[in-house]
């Protein structure tokens, strides 16, 4: 008998296979016999052209939308009139202001900064409305709308992105009520946040250091275990470069008392060399001192990447005298630090 042998299914490609159930007809059904083609798609297609219609409505979120799924009448429309090749830079700037109005408009935003804040799009879209405000009072607000949520918005992933745009965009005076949210919670818990401490370092930069003072207070005796911490180490090094003097003589004692903590961790490191450049004079050598105390530490900073600019510094800071003693130091371990890389560099700047 002969056998008989099964016809083979045609293969499709995975993009055919993508175009056969995503053509133009059936993404919009309202070309043609759109109700039984439309039951045959996902739900959620259906809701998707349901919700985009046949064009009469314009929807915020629609202009986001690549061209090629746009429905023609929805594409020939006020979305399509957003930003032409041909157009001129003056009306490129009116179709940027029109998108705003469509996307970003104030009316459409009252009432729910604090909402989209929480939300990956819903974010950019505050940040680019903040960005495009007409003037101060409009920021302000729609800044008003995240106050009683600072302590939230600075562990938020997405909230934080706000808060730290309303304090580069309002005026130093407007952004006090960040500032007051702050200090009623555990400053030294923020700094230590993975994006708390963006806030504290975007107010450090951004606001008067009046506004700031009771709230570098917070965090001085926090100084040495904020050093060693993965995010907290970057507060302090900040502060230490925009908080008061007398400030930053406190902060530079209580890193000299615990050099040798700070000297053996990475962070500590880094520390140290922004304090070395930082602190007032009489501090800066204090902190040099207290380091030429410690040869072994010495030569293990000197062969790592923070570690070498806070020696180099420390050198730098000393009295001729002493500095002369650093360097014989260091040049007598030169094999050792030559097989380092951050050695070879420290050894090359001691030769200039």
């Amino acid at each position: 008998a002969q056998r008989r042998v099964p016809a083979r299914r045609a293969v499709l490609l995975p993009s055919q296979a993508f175009a056969s159930r995503f053509d133009s007809q059936s993404m919009f059904p309202q070309r043609a016999g759109h109700q039984a083609v439309a039951q045959r798609r996902p739900w959620p297609v259906q809701a998707l052209l349901g919700r985009l219609g046949s064009g009469a409505e314009t929807w915020m979120w629609s202009c986001y939308l690549p061209a090629g799924l746009l429905p023609p009448e929805l594409h020939a429309g006020q979305i399509a009139s957003l930003g032409s090749a041909s157009e001129s830079p003056q009306e490129g700037k009116d179709a940027d202001r029109c998108r705003y109005n469509l996307v970003l408009d104030n009316v459409a935003l009252a009432g729910r900064v604090w909402s989209l804040s929480r939300e990956a799009h819903g974010s950019r879209q505050v940040q680019a409305a903040l960005e495009a405000a007409e003037s101060s009072e409009i920021r302000e607000s729609l800044a008003s709308e995240i106050r009683g949520h600072i302590l939230q918005g600075c562990k938020c992933p997405h909230a934080n992105h706000v808060v730290q745009k309303c304090i580069l965009l309002l005026k130093p005076e407007a952004s006090q009520f960040i500032i007051d949210e702050l200090q009623c919670g555990i400053v030294g818990q923020i700094a230590r946040h993975k994006y708390g401490c963006r806030i504290i370092q975007q107010l450090a930069d951004n606001c008067k250091i009046s506004q700031i003072h009771q709230l570098v207070e917070s965090l001085i005796p926090e100084v040495v275990s904020l050093s060693r911490h993965p995010y907290g180490n970057y507060v302090v090094q900040n502060l230490l470069q925009r908080c008061t003097s007398e400030q930053r003589r406190r902060m530079a004692r209580a890193l000299a008392s615990q050099m040798r903590l700070l000297c053996t961790e990475t962070f500590g490191c880094a520390v140290l060399s922004t304090a070395l450049l930082c602190v007032p004079h009489a501090e800066r050598q204090a902190l040099a001192q207290s380091l030429l105390q410690e040869p072994d530490l010495i030569m293990n900073m000197a062969c790592t990447r923070f570690g070498h600019v806070a020696v180099l510094r420390a050198v730098e800071s000393l009295s001729c005298a002493e500095r002369a003693e650093a360097t014989r130091l260091l040049w007598s371990e030169v094999d050792a630090l030559g097989f380092s890389r951050y050695g070879r560099l420290l050894l090359k700047q001691l030769e200039a």
